[in-house]
């Protein structure tokens, strides 16, 4: 070999070693694939761009129906993490083999609205009978994910069948191949109405919340989230992503309930200034979704021994019975007001979220007896106790919360 071919080869060398390092890197910045549901969208593409700028880990995310990206995972295509707007889709998979064994975990709920074009005048009370049909007219249609395959028509159709009204309405049904496109439906103007998650509502300023389906109308609506059998090594680091504050704070502001994980139950739950292994376990069961009132007139009811997943208005549009102790922008832009349901003595009324809590008897505030709560407990921020009469009907405040949504129980305290 020639000293020239000597030369060659040592700059080849040369040149190999400095690439490795970078052919590796690559290699450890290999895009992280997800499956989610449509209704996801805007917040896990905020969440998403966090984790790579936080990580450096790419996220490529791809949005529609769970009954589409789960016949996609079972028909062989490669994933990491799937997110399903329903139980039913992740179950699908899993019974099948496809989702990593332990792997699966709630992480959100929602709520189903219905819902108009921004200009509509359409007022609608979801109740037994309710006249959907005659605000659609002669040729209008409802706008809803299909309800053979999209989870947000399957809950439409069971909410619409509690009401009676499904026989009628099937007929004339636009049927949209996710939720998303059920809503642009009904911004363009096309549908009159449509029915939607909650969050998509509060996404879209061409269309307004008309009313919100009871909660049992349907099925709890619950985002589980799961990793594939083929997951990379980053898979689950990102599902704990997706449960760091900041990502809390980013579900919450689009309306989602943040549901605690299973570890996340018992971590950090110490501390409390009396006893509170009743309210946490009254917590750890499935939220009922319910909403709050703007004003005492049509009130939902708030049972003991229950969780409520609580959908919170706007403060500055509350009418309250009394004015809170808190109700500065400082503490906060959403609360309500529900009555309770009357007790045997002691009431307490714990929260995930900071905010302030009035019990009314009439329209007299009943004086809490004490209080607790926590930083570290992620279920259980604030519990305060009152001493009421027996009996008697009550009313429950809430103002100052920087969330939209938040977990509620109530509980009572028996000797």
């Amino acid at each position: 070999m020639t000293f020239r071919s000597r030369l060659m080869w040592l700059a080849v060398l040369i040149l190999g070693l400095t690439l490795r390092p970078t052919f590796a890197a690559e290699q450890a910045r290999e895009p992280l694939l997800v499956f989610a549901a449509a209704s996801l969208t805007d917040s896990l593409q905020k969440i998403s761009d966090a984790y790579t700028q936080s990580t450096g880990v790419p996220v490529k995310l791809s949005f529609a129906a769970s009954s589409a990206l789960a016949k996609q995972i079972e028909s062989g295509a490669r994933v990491d993490v799937f997110v399903s707007a329903d139980q039913e889709w992740m179950d699908y998979l899993d019974s099948r083999g496809f989702i990593k064994a332990g792997s699966r975990s709630d992480l959100l709920g929602n709520r189903l609205v219905l819902i108009a074009p921004g200009d509509s005048s359409a007022a609608i009370k979801l109740v037994p009978g309710a006249p959907i049909i005659a605000v659609l007219g002669e040729r209008g249609r409802l706008a809803v994910g299909d309800p053979d395959s999209v989870p947000a028509g399957k809950y439409a159709k069971a909410a619409l069948s509690s009401l009676g009204v499904w026989g009628a309405l099937e007929p004339r049904l636009a049927r949209a191949e996710n939720v998303r496109v059920a809503l642009s439906y009904v911004a363009r103007g096309e549908a009159p109405l449509g029915i939607v998650y909650a969050t998509d509502a509060a996404a879209e300023s061409k269309v307004r919340l008309v009313d919100v389906f009871p909660e049992n109308t349907h099925a709890p609506i619950t985002y589980p989230i799961g990793l594939t059998k083929s997951a990379g090594a980053s898979a689950g680091d990102y599902v704990k992503f997706l449960r760091s504050d900041a990502a809390s704070q980013v579900f919450r502001k689009a309306g989602f309930a943040v549901l605690a994980s299973r570890e996340a139950m018992t971590s950090g739950c110490t501390g409390f200034a009396f006893d509170v292994a009743k309210e946490l376990a009254v917590l750890k069961g499935q939220p009922i979704p319910l909403a709050a009132a703007a004003s005492t007139d049509k009130m939902p009811t708030a049972g003991s021994g229950k969780a409520y997943s609580l959908l919170l208005v706007d403060q500055s549009a509350a009418k309250f019975v009394v004015a809170p102790e808190k109700i500065t922008v400082a503490d906060g832009s959403y609360g309500g007001l529900l009555n309770l349901s009357p007790t045997t003595g002691t009431l307490r009324v714990t929260l995930s979220e900071a905010a302030w809590v009035d019990v009314l008897s009439g329209s007299n505030a009943v004086k809490s007896v004490r209080h607790t709560g926590s930083h570290n407990c992620a279920p259980l921020r604030k519990s305060v106790e009152f001493n009421v009469a027996p009996g008697a009907p009550l009313t429950l405040q809430i103002s100052g919360s920087t969330s939209r949504t938040l977990l509620l129980a109530i509980t009572e305290q028996r000797e």
